[in-house]
């Protein structure tokens, strides 16, 4: 079933601006299936055919899944804000519509996720990983090597504790949603960088193990954040949003 939530102009004729759960999900998907191909053409060249050439270089410099300040960690910036703005937009409607209790926990969920899209940007858990890594009296043989794991897997059980009982009182379809994605997420984020951290330990990061791994672990993060934007539309939708675009300063202050 196609999901949408509609725009309407605030003129006579009401010409309708329809954005699609179904048809977002499908274009973001495109976009990391795209990024996917253009990283493992670079991983295919540089690690496999060993063939060092210029091209080779833009590739892996620009589309690698685990490079800084490149297409990959842009567009991951820009779901993780797109679902914070999309979770503000509910806690509007919420807040002036009265219809679902605890609509506080929408804005504490956009800001949750601000902080990932400026992490994912400026890398502010490798920052954390420099203080928390001398404070280890072992790394586990590499598991920990990825030390900011250890501060970050505290928050998340945390979040979980706090958010766990909301999350239930939503709608069936979006709160399987919200578990489904939430879990793919930590999967990837937390999950997977305690075994990139022992194969790091043992085979060193660009070894074909440990870039099979932070590949996976990219496209489990990126899947997760547009199931969530799915879900948060499909729940928009469901609210029977309308937006107006008027000139001159907001009615509503």
């Amino acid at each position: 079933m196609d999901h949408t939530a509609t725009i309407p102009k605030p003129t006579e004729t009401s010409n309708v601006f329809k954005i699609s759960a179904t048809g977002v999900a499908k274009r973001l998907l495109l976009v990391v299936g795209l990024l996917f191909c253009l990283h493992s053409t670079g991983v295919v060249l540089e690690s496999i055919l060993e063939y060092e050439s210029r091209v080779t270089r833009i590739i892996v410099r620009y589309f690698d899944l685990n490079g800084e300040e490149n297409v990959p960690a842009f567009f991951s910036s820009v779901i993780l804000l797109a679902a914070a703005c999309l979770l503000l937009l509910i806690y509007r409607t919420s807040k002036y519509t009265g219809r679902h209790k605890g609509n506080g926990y929408w804005l504490a969920l956009a800001v949750i996720f601000v902080f990932m899209a400026v992490d994912e940007s400026v890398q502010i858990h490798e920052h954390i990983a420099e203080f928390v890594r001398p404070q280890l009296t072992s790394d586990l043989n590499g598991l920990l090597h990825w030390a900011w794991v250890v501060p970050y897997t505290l928050v998340v059980a945390g979040v979980v504790a706090v958010f766990f009982r909301w999350v239930l009182l939503l709608p069936a379809t979006t709160r399987n949603l919200f578990f489904l994605s939430g879990g793919m997420f930590v999967l990837g984020a937390l999950g997977f960088e305690f075994i990139e951290g022992y194969l790091f330990k043992h085979y060193g990061l660009d070894h074909i193990y440990n870039r099979i791994m932070y590949t996976l672990e990219e496209l489990l993060e990126m899947t997760a954040v547009i199931l969530f934007i799915y879900a948060l539309l499909q729940y928009l939708a469901k609210l029977k949003l309308s937006v107006s675009l008027i000139e001159g300063k907001d009615a509503s202050g």
